[in-house]
């Protein structure tokens, strides 16, 4: 394969297998796996359905063969046709729909005069009336038998808002006309007819609007019936004032003007519609009730909550007989999505205002439903705004999605992902031209051999360091109040001049706060600069801050002729240079000849992009290379011309490395400078020429900071990063935190949103959002350094943080392969030691799960274990006895990795549950989440122990089970004692030499 940066790789992928390709950030990923792989699978069999959609190897890929390919899926994190205001979450997934049937069978209509409730025949005693019987079409809001007519169902209206137009109520009403936008109620006829109103009303325009009295307000805002005579110009006219909301109203609905429209657009704000309250149905449909729920509290609430009030409905039979399997199916299909991270979402919520993250797990939730097989799954960074708490449920649904029978490949930086991956492929090793090549094909174990692997440098080397600031005397800034989606009213602080990290599970509000943290610093410095005094309470220490950016993860440039060079401001520098040379004076070209966008240079047959559309009939336009120019985007006479034997096309195609070394001895400083920062952020790889709308998001917001950085900004400035690390390989990580010390060295301030534990664990100051997600979320429950956060009981991320401090999950430093021995080169061994006298006292359960068969994803099973004990501290060794013919672990040992539950003095209830009933029922009336490895963690446990199994030996009517373990996780809670067995510690051994211990629950 050749597909850009590819250099003639020849590479397998094993069907049926979770697969995950690494490697740097440029190294050519995408190139093997979406733009080559997945394209051409889809051609196949895009062809097998239509002869006119074969493009028959024209596609940008280029290859010699591929073969054995299957029918591909892609889970992008952004694809097109999803930014449609009306799609949400429920429309999206298709569980509106389900809703709507459950409704329109399993709900009873209201009376359509009293909304009260109806008799059997739908007859309404009170007022004589019958009900329309329910369908689904009553439920739906773009339907005329459900929608809300006030608001045609949309569930806002749509109005001049006063928290738009007047920002700032201290202002006087002099002011506020003063700063009124261009062409809105600032036009001169407007405020003459209104200072005349105010003169006759005795109106003070020095007046504060937060000052005025209910009338005065009045007729601020709707005016009198008074006519004036005023004088504009030479015009005298007869004036009514219409007051401001008054004015705005009746000109943004009579205006046909575009531009006064945009200016209107600036005062517009959505506010819940009064009739229906943001329900968007009619009041009979919102009064409709299952199981005493509305079709509006399944709209609103978490999906999480949702599943628990089904379930609970479907258990207590308080569900009409006819929407059961249908309410089963609900919860089915919800359970996937809270398994993918995503249960603090609720129906309601619009699509375009999900991260790229979220709408990738959403697309995979879906899928995970839809019990397809033999097919291949292509996701892009699945763990991208993931927490590190949930991704072990992502790791679930992946497997499950491969136990289908399905190939599942994912680009990924997630060290987590990469450990669990049953087949690794590293591309690299370097990025742009320095990459494009299989640097290791194979199992995780054996990567960390690979001595040219940036992967496996990354994964054995400590975590990055930096120092740390003394925080005893510097200044703060300090905002108090934040409110907004689920974070209310909460106060959080951050050193000025220094790194602060906002933490936090998927959904806590860490975004909430910090938008709400950009406003209040925003409206400060606005305030500071206008001269008007400040004397909110919400924000301190603003004053030490001159402006606030907002460097955020999204595609930059709005089409494919938005490139490198036009976003940092380049462009005309190099064709300066071209226009000044020989060549271009002796042909009489100037400038703009050197231009891709303007005619007279470019070629026109492709308009300058160098691809040639190729419209199809029934799907997306495909491009392939004009045939004209060949790529090259010129024509012939303007390619002639060359700088140093370098033609405009053989710039833009230099690397920004390559194109330094080629500036540096010409005398182009500005040219330099730009390409000097781009190398510094690890983008010297990149081409000059390419189009930024094909950068990924983690290239997009170096891009952006680095033009930002080329602006040459004085210091005083509040940088904030939303998640900047998501698609950084832990190699290029260190190009973030070298350009953040640069920041820092000048004096700004840093805010990062960030899940990363390495980077949260060297900031100076943390504040962690919590404790869950949504309704469970939204409170600041620590506010200080990571060091205290790691001892933090309330917070998720500490734990990790505690982990990383304490060594947890570290690899060994890797020497020569020749004296280092395997298991040296593998994770340091879990510390067993605490548990060593714990374990042969302790009543365990092994949990694991058998792979999918009739049933929908992998069952989890259990069973209680009679002894288990440490058989080695340094291998991380431990065994265990289980019966030659137990169900359970037949179906555990199947899969091969297993989760031991250490139980808790109070869970005696689980042990009796796990002994007794068919083996893939124990876990039904069992509250329990995957853990690292995705095997059942019971909630409640004392301490749990992830282990892949080694081998097993026969024992009679006994096998003896022999485990190694991955990770151990003891940290019990105060007071928290683990469910020991009874009997005296000098119980007599058995025939295989362990001793018997019987618990009150009868169990071995």
């Amino acid at each position: 394969m050749t597909t850009h940066n590819l250099k003639s790789v020849d590479v397998s992928f094993p069907k049926g297998k979770l697969v995950v390709a690494v490697g740097v950030s440029g190294s050519g990923k995408s190139s093997l796996v979406i733009d080559t792989l997945f394209e051409h699978s889809k051609s196949l069999y895009l062809g097998a359905l239509s002869s006119k959609s074969l493009d028959m190897g024209d596609g940008d890929y280029q290859f010699d063969r591929i073969a054995g390919t299957q029918p591909p899926v892609a889970l992008r994190q952004r694809d097109g046709g999803l930014s449609n205001p009306r799609s949400t979450v429920g429309t999206l997934t298709g569980l509106d729909g389900l809703y709507r049937l459950l409704f329109g069978a399993g709900s009873r209509p209201v009376c359509p005069a009293c909304l009260g409730p109806t008799k059997p025949d739908l007859f309404c005693a009170d007022c004589g009336c019958f009900a329309e019987p329910h369908t689904a079409r009553h439920f739906s809001p773009n339907r005329k038998e459900g929608k809300c007519l006030h608001c045609d169902g949309v569930g806002e209206i749509v109005d001049f808002a006063l928290e738009k137009i007047i920002p700032d109520p201290s202002r006087t009403l002099r002011e506020i006309w003063d700063n009124a936008d261009p062409g809105t109620f600032a036009i001169p006829n407007v405020r003459k007819v209104f200072e005349a109103m105010a003169a006759d009303i005795g109106l003070d325009l020095d007046t504060p609007y937060e000052s005025l009295s209910s009338q005065q307000l009045e007729h601020v805002l709707h005016g009198s019936d008074t006519v004036y005579t005023i004088k504009v110009r030479k015009v005298t006219n007869s004036f009514r004032f219409e007051g401001i909301l008054g004015f705005l109203q009746r000109s943004y609905k009579n205006t046909s003007s575009a531009s006064r429209r945009n200016a209107f657009t600036n005062y517009l704000g959505k506010e819940p519609c009064a009739a229906c309250a943001g329900g968007r149905l009619r009041p009979e449909s919102l009064r409709a009730t299952v199981a005493g729920h509305t079709f509006h509290d399944f709209q609103s609430d978490e999906l999480s909550n949702s599943i628990v009030r089904l379930r609970e409905s479907l258990s207590a039979g308080e569900l009409p007989t006819q929407v059961r399997e249908l309410a089963a199916a609900i919860v089915k299909q919800s359970a996937n999505i809270v398994e993918v991270g995503l249960g603090h979402l609720h129906l309601q919520r619009p699509v375009a205002t999900l991260s790229g993250g979220e709408l990738q797990r959403l697309l995979l939730a879906q899928h995970l439903a839809s019990d397809l097989t033999g097919v291949m799954y292509v996701l892009d960074e699945p763990t991208a705004g993931l927490h590190e708490s949930d991704t072990g449920k992502l790791l679930t649904s992946l497997r499950r999605l491969r136990d289908l029978g399905n190939t599942v490949i994912v680009i990924e930086h997630d060290e987590t992902v990469i450990r669990a991956a049953d087949w690794i492929v590293e591309l690299g090793p370097g990025a742009g031209s320095r990459g494009g090549e299989v640097v290791f094909e194979g199992r995780f174990a054996d990567l960390l051999h690979v001595v040219r692997s940036p992967t496996a440098a990354a994964l054995l080397s400590s975590a990055p360091s930096r120092t740390k600031a003394d925080l005893s005397d510097g200044d703060w800034l300090e905002v108090r109040d934040v409110s907004r989606n689920n974070v209310v009213r909460q106060t959080a602080r951050f050193p000025l001049g220094r790194l602060t990290c906002v933490s936090g599970v998927s959904g806590a509000g860490k975004s909430s706060l910090v938008a709400g943290v950009h406003d209040a610093v925003s409206r400060a410095i606005a305030r500071r600069v206008a001269g008007v005094a400040d004397d909110s309470a919400d924000v301190a220490g603003a004053d030490a801050l001159d402006e606030v950016i907002h460097v955020e993860q999204r595609a930059i440039g709005r089409s494919s002729r938005s490139t490198l060079v036009t976003y940092i401001g380049i462009s005309d520098h190099i064709r300066d240079a071209f226009a000044a040379s020989d060549d271009a004076a002796d042909r009489g070209l100037g400038r703009a000849q050197f231009s891709p966008n303007v005619p007279g240079g470019r070629c026109e047959a492709c308009k300058g992009l160098g691809l040639s559309e190729i419209e199809m009939t029934l799907f997306k336009s495909e491009f392939i290379v004009c045939p004209e120019c060949e790529g090259h985007k010129f024509q012939e006479h303007v390619l002639d011309v060359r700088l140093d034997g370098s033609n405009i096309h053989d710039v833009l195609s230099m690397t920004v490395e390559d194109a330094l070394e080629w500036f540096a001895p010409r005398s182009h400083p500005k040219v330099v400078q730009a390409l000097t920062v781009l190398n510094e952020f690890g983008l010297g790889y990149l081409q000059l020429g390419c189009a930024t709308t094909t950068l990924s998001g983690g290239e997009a917001q170096r891009l952006n900071l680095a033009s930002e950085l080329l602006k040459q900004r004085r210091s005083r400035t509040l940088f904030i990063f939303d998640e900047p690390t998501r698609g950084l390989h832990a190699a290029d990580i260190r190009h973030l935190l070298t350009l953040f010390e640069r920041l820092l060295s000048t004096g700004n301030t840093i805010i990062v949103i960030e899940h990363n534990t390495k980077v949260i664990s060297i900031a100076d100051w943390v504040v962690d959002l919590g404790p869950g997600a949504g309704g469970d979320g939204g409170r600041v429950i620590h506010c200080g350094t990571p060091e205290d956060l790691a001892t933090n009981p309330d917070s998720s991320t500490g734990q990790y943080v505690r982990r990383l401090r304490d060594g947890g999950g570290v690899p060994a430093q890797r020497t020569d392969d020749a004296e280092q021995p395997e298991h040296a080169l593998q994770d340091a061994a879990p510390d067993l030691r605490d548990l060593a006298e714990l374990l042969p006292l302790a009543i365990t359960v092994v949990a694991g799960t058998k792979r999918h068969s009739e049933q929908n994803g992998s069952t989890p099973y259990g069973l209680v274990i009679g002894s288990l004990t440490v058989v080695s501290e340094e291998l991380a060794l431990i065994g265990f006895l289980v019966r030659s013919r137990s169900t359970s672990w037949s179906a555990i040992a199947g899969e091969g990795r297993f989760c031991v539950n250490v139980l808790d003095e109070r869970q005696t209830d689980v042990a009796a549950a796990l002994s007794q009933g068919r083996p893939d029922s124990r876990f039904e009336d069992l509250s329990w989440t995957p853990s690292s490895n995705g095997c059942p963690r019971l909630a409640g446990a004392f301490g749990t122990i992830d282990c892949s199994l080694e081998s097993a030996y026969q024992l009679g009517d006994h096998e003896f089970v022999l485990a190694k373990a991955v990770s151990v996780d003891m940290n019990p809670k105060e007071n928290q004692r683990p469910l020991l067995r009874s009997g005296p510690p000098d119980s007599a051994l058995d025939a295989y030499g362990w001793r018997r211990y019987d618990d009150e629950a009868g169990v071995r």
